[in-house]
């Protein structure tokens, strides 16, 4: 009789345990699955390197990578071949160092000939182009440069603040297909302090648009051209209540000039070269916008060639 009872207890034991598995398994396939979120993978880079030309672009080196750039600026070719087309004229040189600190965000310190400027600049890739996704990779740009001419360069009431200038752009790039990629900025630039004694009309502050194009001519050759528009900005209340409707001005035959750039860019997975005609000798975004003296439809031409070298840490 004991053993009966034992073997039913076991029976109903085992009951039990069967209905509640089954209840629990009802109860858990009667609660929704949570819908499975995947981005669309990155669509390719629209540009091979961070620097085209005279244009930063959305490229962003490899996480954790050391970047050397030299970038170099001729003189103009008026003297023709008595300078020989401005290669033994007077150049302007820069010499900088990124670094890549994640796929997002990189950081980079340079010196430029001309001016003696001294800059720090930061690039930030906030959002990606996609494949069948988000069309654009969009990413912020800013240089910080610091002019370390003689104070006397910069007349009375000397500050050391008046050796700033500060240059913010917006870029906004698209990759359309395996041959053709674009890039739009929209920039702003400023100067702590202008010289008004070679020019009067000198303003602290400009915008600029820029478009860029890149057609592929081969796996690891471009043809790229660029153009840039300054519009110089007049803060003065005095012209403001003079002209309106004028406070904000695309400069027509006089500087600072539009800048044109056609070259050819040749990259691998470590190198980027450019070789191209300009009109800036400018090397810095905030020069060119501000500082460009050469009319590239008058023949005030200069040849310029950039180099990027890439070490991973």
């Amino acid at each position: 009789m004991h053993t009966m009872i034992s073997s039913m207890k076991k029976i109903l034991l085992g009951l039990v345990l069967l209905v509640s598995g089954m209840g629990y398994s009802f109860a858990q396939d009667s609660i929704p699955a949570e819908p499975v979120v995947t981005q669309k993978p990155l669509a390719k880079a629209a540009f091979e390197s961070g620097i085209c030309m005279d244009n930063i672009t959305v490229a962003m080196p490899p996480a954790k990578t050391l970047e050397f750039v030299l970038q170099h600026r001729f003189g103009t070719i008026q003297n023709g071949w008595s300078d020989l087309a401005g290669i033994w004229g007077v150049s302007n040189i820069r010499l900088g160092l990124n670094f890549t600190v994640n796929k997002n965000v990189m950081v980079g310190l340079g010196t430029t000939k001309n001016n003696r400027l001294q800059d720090l600049q930061v690039k930030y890739t906030f959002l990606h182009q996609r494949k069948e996704g988000f069309p654009l990779t969009i990413a912020y740009y800013l240089d910080v440069s610091l002019n370390a001419l003689d104070k006397d360069k910069f007349g009375t009431n000397y500050k050391f603040v008046d050796r700033f200038a500060y240059y913010n752009e917006f870029l906004f790039a698209r990759r359309f297909n395996n041959m053709f990629s674009a890039q739009l900025g929209i920039s702003y630039t400023h100067f702590n302090k202008v010289d008004r004694s070679v020019d009067s009309t000198a303003k602290n502050d400009a915008l600029a648009i820029s478009l860029l194009v890149r057609a592929k001519i081969s796996p690891q050759s471009s043809i790229v051209l660029a153009y840039q528009q300054p519009i110089i900005i007049n803060y003065d209340p005095a012209f403001i209540v003079r002209s309106p409707d004028n406070w904000m001005e695309i400069p027509k035959n006089k500087a600072p000039y539009a800048n044109i750039s056609l070259g050819w860019e040749l990259s691998t997975s470590t190198h980027t070269f450019h070789v191209f005609m300009t009109a800036a000798q400018g090397i810095l975004p905030s020069e060119i916008v501000m500082h460009n003296t050469n009319n590239f439809f008058n023949g005030y031409i200069l040849l310029g060639f950039n180099l990027t070298r890439l070490w991973s840490l």
